[in-house]
């Protein structure tokens, strides 16, 4: 995995990434999407050949940087207890 950023300002960031599953960026934009301070988060697959996807972030009041760690800690705590509820339904 690798990610890089190619645009930043105020309050607007753009990621590149490469070589992650683009299920974990649509958990990162939810959790991005459910802050209203947050008034844009998007995915975007660059090609379909190619894991290349970018992620953007535009912001009213919050520093971007900020609001995609505080996204990254939501999807982490939405993980976990989607493993826990998981492991008690099977029984594991």
């Amino acid at each position: 995995m690798h990610a890089e950023v190619t645009h930043a300002k105020d309050r607007e960031l753009e990621f590149k990434i490469h070589d992650v599953d683009i299920s974990i960026l649509y958990i990162i934009q939810h959790e991005l999407q459910k802050d209203v301070d947050n008034r844009f988060a998007g995915v975007v697959l660059k090609h379909p050949l190619v894991r290349e996807y970018m992620l953007k972030i535009l912001t009213t009041k919050n520093e971007p940087y900020k609001a995609i760690s505080d996204s990254v800690d939501g999807a982490i705590n939405f993980t976990n207890d989607l493993s826990g509820m998981l492991k008690l339904t099977i029984g594991s």
